[in-house]
C-alpha cells in the first residue's frame, strides 16, 4: 500500500500520527501538523480536508498495512495452525514496533472525539481482528474449545497488546519472536485447562453487535485471494485467445485497484463487468462481489 500513496500525503499522515500519539487528537491542530511537516496549512488541506479525515486515513493505513503483511505471511507457505498464529502475532508486533504511534494513539483520548465514519471504521477493524483470532484458535484447539473462542480471543488480544506496551513504553528488553511464542504457549495452557475443567464461558456472540445471530463467523476471504483464483480459472478455460487476454488485462487492473486504501467504485464496477461474462458461472464471482462489498464497506449488493 505504501508505494501507492503520494509521498507528501504519507509524510503528513505519519507526522499527524506522532502528534496525535503525544498530544492527543483533540489537542492537536491542523496548523501544528503543518508546522511539524514544515509545510503550509494550505498544502496540508490539499491532501486532507479535515482533521477527522486525517485520523480516518491513519486508521485505514494501519488496517491496510496489517492486511498486506498478513497476505504476505499467508503466501509464505503451508504452516501448521499454531505456527501460523505465532507468525500472525509477529506481524502485529512488527507493525507496532515500526510505528509505535499506533499503540500510543490507542492509549490516549483519540476514540472519544471522532466522527461517525471513524467510529464505523474502528468497529470494522475490531471485528476483523476478532474474526482472525477466533479463526486461529478454532484451527489450533478444535471443536472442544468452541465455547471459549471469544474468551480466548479476548485474552489473546490483551496479551499481545500488554506485552507490546511493555516493550515499547517501558523499554523491556524482550524480542518480538520471544513474545509471540510465549503468548501462544500461554494460550496452549489456557485452552488445555478450559477444555479439562469446562468452566462456563464468560463471553458469547449475542453480547457483540459484531456478529449476526449466535454464530461466530469465520474470517472473510480477501478479494485479492478470490481474484487470483478467478485468474487461474480463466487461464485454464477454453476461451478465444484475444478475448482471454482482454479478460486477463481486466483482472490485472482489478488487482491493482484492490491494492488501494479505498478502491474506486467506477473502476471496480467496470472491471467486474468485463470479467462477469466468463466468470459469472463460477461461485468465485459471487464470492468476490460479496468480499468487495464487505472489505471496503460498500452497501450489500453493490457489485452483484
Amino acid at each position: 500500500m505504501e508505494e501507492h500513496m503520494p509521498e507528501k500525503k504519507k509524510q503528513i499522515m505519519l507526522s499527524a500520527m506522532k502528534l496525535f500519539a503525544t498530544k492527543g487528537f483533540s489537542h492537536t491542530t491542523m496548523q501544528e501538523v503543518a508546522s511539524f511537516c514544515k509545510m503550509s496549512k494550505g498544502s496540508v488541506y490539499q491532501y486532507y480536508s479535515s482533521k477527522d479525515e486525517l485520523l480516518l486515513n491513519i486508521f485505514m493505513y494501519q488496517s491496510k498495512l496489517l492486511e498486506d503483511r498478513m497476505q504476505i505471511m499467508e503466501r509464505a507457505g503451508d504452516l501448521h495452525p499454531r505456527e501460523r498464529l505465532i507468525r500472525k502475532i509477529e506481524v502485529y508486533l512488527s507493525i507496532w514496533n515500526e510505528h509505535p504511534e499506533f499503540i500510543k494513539m490507542q492509549m490516549r483520548d483519540n476514540a472519544d472525539h471522532v466522527n461517525k465514519d471513524i467510529r464505523e471504521f474502528m468497529f470494522k477493524m475490531s471485528k476483523v481482528n476478532i474474526d482472525m483470532l477466533v479463526g486461529s484458535l478454532r484451527d489450533i484447539y478444535g471443536q472442544e474449545f468452541e465455547p471459549y473462542l471469544l474468551d480466548g480471543a479476548s485474552l489473546l488480544s490483551s496479551l499481545v497488546f500488554t506485552y507490546m506496551s511493555f516493550k515499547l513504553l517501558d523499554n523491556i528488553p524482550i524480542q518480538i519472536e520471544e513474545i509471540s511464542k510465549y503468548i501462544v504457549e500461554i494460550m496452549d495452557y489456557t485452552a488445555e485447562g478450559m477444555i479439562k475443567h469446562r468452566p462456563s464461558p464468560l463471553l458469547n456472540a449475542r453480547m457483540f453487535s459484531f456478529f449476526e445471530g449466535d454464530e461466530v463467523k469465520t474470517k472473510l476471504v480477501h478479494p485479492l485471494v478470490l481474484v487470483k483464483q478467478i485468474r487461474e480459472a480463466v487461464e485454464g478455460a477454453s476461451i478465444e485467445k484475444s478475448n482471454k487476454q482482454d479478460i486477463l488485462d481486466s483482472i490485472l487492473v482489478l488487482e491493482e485497484e484492490l491494492l488501494q486504501v479505498q478502491p474506486r467504485k467506477v473502476i471496480l464496477l467496470g472491471m467486474l463487468s468485463n470479467i462477469k461474462e466468463v466468470a459469472s458461472w463460477s461461485s468465485l464471482y459471487e464470492q468476490l462481489c460479496h468480499a468487495i462489498d464487505s472489505t471496503f464497506r460498500y452497501a450489500p449488493g453493490t457489485f452483484r
